[in-house]
């Protein structure tokens, strides 16, 4: 598994903080480095508000992480991957794969 894992991403998890009016603010802070395997998966497209919008999905993997974040995105590159579902496979504790979906700037 270890040679597979060639992709630099970061990891990222949400930081909300208060504002001065009463409402929040929600930031995107680095936690860590992680090696990865990324597999391309599904392509979609939808229509939304009469244009095109396309969807791209991939399998990602990486070690295990005890204390993954409910929700975090990961950063290759200029993509921005949303951790949609996390997941151990084989229940082993030695990897796990995350479906993420990218984000369009």
């Amino acid at each position: 598994m270890i040679g597979q894992l060639r992709k630099r991403v970061g990891l990222y998890a949400p930081e909300t903080v208060g504002d001065d009016l009463g409402g929040t603010i929600t930031t995107w802070a680095f936690q860590r480095g992680l090696w990865a395997a990324i597999q391309p998966r599904a392509l979609s497209e939808t229509r939304e508000n009469g244009r095109l919008a396309v969807t791209q999905t991939y399998l990602v993997t990486i070690r295990y992480q005890t204390h993954f974040p409910e929700r975090a995105r990961l950063v290759w590159g200029d993509r921005i991957l949303r951790v949609v579902a996390a997941s151990d496979p084989d229940t082993r504790g030695e990897r796990l794969h995350l479906i993420c979906e990218e984000e369009k700037q």
